[in-house]
């Protein structure tokens, strides 16, 4: 999973999409869109999607994180 990975709006809403199955490109704004290939381009670099739009395990992560139990730091007071 990646962790501390930032994503503009446009990039978050086209990962949602493809989680969801949707058109990648739905909700998106007219000049969204027409910057759509940077964004679709960035999430593929970033291996949130794959070449075939659909979401990887780590871009499926970026919503769902593994619930991890809190484990106190040594020498905090819990």
């Amino acid at each position: 999973m990646m962790t501390g990975t930032h994503l503009s709006p446009a990039m978050r809403t086209m990962l949602r999409n493809a989680i969801k199955g949707a058109d990648l490109y739905q909700g998106m704004g007219n000049a969204a869109r027409k910057a759509g290939g940077g964004t679709r381009s960035a999430l593929i670099a970033r291996g949130l999607l794959d070449a075939n739009d659909k979401p990887t395990s780590a871009g499926i992560a970026i919503f769902n994180p593994v619930a991890h139990s809190h484990t106190p730091h040594a020498g905090v007071p819990a």
